[in-house]
Formats: structure tokens, sequence, C-alpha cells
């Protein structure tokens, strides 16, 4: 499960909601020129009380071009498990802190050229490194997005800390694309600068523990729960065509029986409940890919889009080809998204259009 990091906490109220909400790490900043600086004093009394009734939660201190006496003091009062550092510290610095500590990179360019972590000094609970959004002047906090194409190559490599303009609306885009250890924020989920929104914190947890849903291989056991679900999925399809004898409403289980001996499912698992599938099958050199099905309360937090890409990652085909009504933009617009380009058109009755996309394999095509 990819872990949450709640940083520039100020106070003790702020504390408890991100607990509450489901954050793994808290980050309190040292930095006096943020608006998120928190006195030592304040932070300590804040941090005894976390350490005394909720110790499963990490504690992280954040410095900019403090000294290690200054830092080692902090760590030590403040009862703070991790240093993060995201100014310009020295390697020298680093070796004497560890392996209590982590750094912080503006942009994932020169990243692995500027460090390469020896994984004997990263602590238990910790990331080999934090990679932030590059801003000239900026020691993070900026609340502009990161490079998630460059950040997911590193992710393949490292247990990585995610942080750079994430919000509840597109931290779980960010979690199907880059698979990080963990993700950091501070101004998304704030309702002004350094001051913490209850409901943007839950909403940002919920984003993020959504999107590390396990996505699983179906059992045949599985098929009557997602012929439901997909039956439940499909009614706002139906009712944008004003049309509900489209065949995801009609098939009966026995037909589902069938196709899953000639089809792989997948399914998404979050809190023990099914809220997500897909099938897909291949035939001459193309992959066709339907009923792509997310359960309605779990919508528009990326499970599409990981579901969608995983079945790809499951056939080595020369294209992938799918097929939705005219009428669902929200679908199109996912599709095309990832990849996908509008090649025919069908009308199978007077109610519906379907749109047909294709993606072709870039494998095949360079």
């Amino acid at each position: 499960m990819t872990k949450i990091k709640i940083c520039g906490i100020k106070t003790t109220i702020d504390a408890l909601a991100a607990i509450e909400a489901g954050a793994d790490y808290l980050g309190f900043n040292f930095y006096p020129k943020s608006v998120r600086f928190i006195e030592k004093s304040a932070c300590a009394e804040i941090t005894s009380m976390l350490k005394r009734e909720h110790p499963r939660i990490k504690l992280v201190g954040v410095f900019v071009n403090s000294s290690v006496e200054e830092i080692e003091d902090i760590l030590q009062t403040c009862h703070l498990d991790l240093a993060q550092l995201h100014g310009d510290e020295t390697p020298e610095m680093f070796a004497q802190l560890a392996p209590r500590v982590f750094k912080a990179f503006r942009g994932a360019a020169d990243t692995v050229a500027d460090v390469e972590t020896d994984k004997r000094m990263i602590a238990d609970g910790s990331p080999a490194f934090l990679v932030d959004a590059a801003v000239k002047g900026v020691y993070g906090g900026s609340g502009v997005t990161a490079d998630w194409t460059a950040v997911a190559a590193l992710a393949k490599k490292y247990p990585l800390l995610l942080a750079g303009g994430l919000t509840p609306e597109n931290v779980a885009d960010a979690v199907c694309q880059v698979k990080p250890w963990g993700v950091d924020v501070a101004s998304g989920v704030e309702s002004a600068p350094g001051e913490k929104d209850a409901a943007k914190m839950s909403a940002f947890v919920k984003a993020v523990k959504t999107a590390s849903g396990s996505i699983q291989q179906t059992e045949m056991r599985d098929l009557e729960d997602i012929l439901a679900l997909q039956k439940l999925a499909y009614q706002s399809e139906a009712q944008l065509n004003n049309d509900f004898t489209i065949p995801p409403l009609t098939q009966t289980l026995d037909e589902i029986r069938a196709e899953f001996g000639r089809a792989l499912f997948l399914k998404v698992i979050q809190d023990d409940r099914l809220i997500g599938s897909v099938r897909a099958y291949e035939k001459d050199g193309t992959c066709y890919i339907g009923r792509l099905i997310i359960h309605p309360e779990y919508q528009n937090q990326g499970i599409g889009s990981r579901l969608l890409l995983t079945i790809e990652s499951q056939f080595n085909s020369q294209r992938y080809e799918l097929f939705t009504s005219q009428r669902s933009e929200r679908n199109l617009y996912l599709y095309i998204k990832l990849g996908y380009r509008e090649f025919k058109k069908v009308k199978p009755n007077e109610k519906v259009t379907l749109i047909f996309l294709e993606k072709l394999n870039d494998k095949y095509t360079s």
C-alpha cells in the first residue's frame, strides 16, 4: 500500500485530523521562511502527545540548510523519527545523520547522478529519497506538479516519495503512473497557506488508498459479483442512451461464465470489496478490451486508468481495441488520455452510436 505523508503540520488539531484521515507520516517544517514553519517548542508539544497516543505514526522533520547539530537537537527534542533534507546539504552531512535521514530533490533529471543511495543507509520505514517539482528558489510546497514520467523511471529502481502539486483530484493518477513508495502533500490539502483542511486530507487519503487497491486475476467464483457490479455500473450508460437493453445489462450468469473461458478477467479489491473489473482477449494480433467497470462510489479516482493499463500489459499485442457509446464523454476522455484514437463508428440501433478506438503498441511501431 502506498505510504502517505502529510507535511507542514503546525497544530495539534491538524495533526489529529491528518491521522484520522489515514496518514502514515506527518511532516514538521523547520525552515523559517516557509509559511508552514513551526517552532521547536511548539512541535515538541504536539509530537510528545503523538508518540504517546499514536506511536505507529512516523514523524518527520523538514530542514533546509540547517547544521547537523541543529538537526540532531530537533530530532531528539521533538521525538522525530526521520530528517528530510530539502536544501543544499552535502553528502558528508547526510552521512553524519544516516540512517535517520533522506534527501529531497527538486526535479528528477539529475537525482540518480546526484546520489546513488546505499540501501544499507536507509532506515526502516524510510524512502530512499523524495522527488519534488523543480521551482527556482523554492524549497518545496510550491504546489507545482513534478515530472511524473521522469519520476516513474526512478520509482522502478528506488522506494521514493513523490511530492509536488499533489491534490485529492490528481493523486490517484500520480499513483497509477508513477507507482511510488509513498506520496507527500502539503499545499494540496490546505484551505489557506499553512492551514490544513480536514475534508481535503480525508479525500486525499481515500484517493491514494483506492488507487493503491489490489488488481488481481478474477476467479470463477467472482463472476456473480462482477456481473452484479457490471449491471450497477452500466445504469448510467443506459440512461445516457435511453436504452436499457444494452448487452452489459442483459448478460446472464451463464453467458459471463462462457466468456470467462475465453478471456482474461481482472478485478480490483479495495477494503475487501470488489470495486472494479475489466476483461480482454487476443485474436490475430489485436487485444480486444471490454467491460471496464468501476463501482459508482469509486469513480474518478484513477482506478479505470490502472485497470486499463494493467490489462494492456498482460497482452503483447500489436494493437489494442475497445469501444464506448458516443454519449459517454467521460469514457472517451479517459481512453483518449491513455493514447486511444477513434477509427470507426457503428450504429447498432436507433438509440445508440458506438465509437471504436484503437491504440498501437509502441513496440511494433518504433
